[in-house]
Order: structure tokens, then sequence, then C-alpha cells
């Protein structure tokens, strides 16, 4: 996903989340908790739009994904 890299995805997995679907399925309230662990990432959650392109990662698709995010890769 953009602006998830090594460290961000250390902290994410620190914090139990390793899967598409868990993201694609955070609420509002979910996204402050999280990103209250994030430190020096904090708010790159919402202006990053995890939730949505893990809903497009999840679903599998790649083209809606690419059309809206970039390629992969």
């Amino acid at each position: 996903m953009k602006g998830v890299g090594p460290k961000v995805a250390a902290l994410l997995q620190g914090l139990g989340v390793t899967r598409f679907d868990q993201i694609a399925a955070w609420s509002d309230d979910d996204i402050a908790r999280i990103d209250a662990h994030l430190g020096a990432f904090r708010g790159r959650a919402v202006r990053d739009r995890w939730v949505e392109q893990a809903r497009l990662l999840a679903a599998g698709d790649t083209a809606a994904y690419e059309a809206a995010f970039g390629r992969l890769g």
C-alpha cells in the first residue's frame, strides 16, 4: 500500500495488523486508535487513504487500485 513502508509495516504488525481486510474494516475509531501508536507517522492512514486502498486490495481489484493510487510494485 502507498504510505506503508518497512517502518510503518513493522509498527502495524506490532499492533496485530497483518492483512488488508483488517485495514479495510477500520472505522474512524479504529483509525484514531491505530494512529495514536504511529508516532512520527501519525495521520498517514487518513492522508494516504489506507482504508480505501485496503478495500480495493482485499477485493483483488488491482485495476481500480492502480487507477486511483498508481501502479503496484
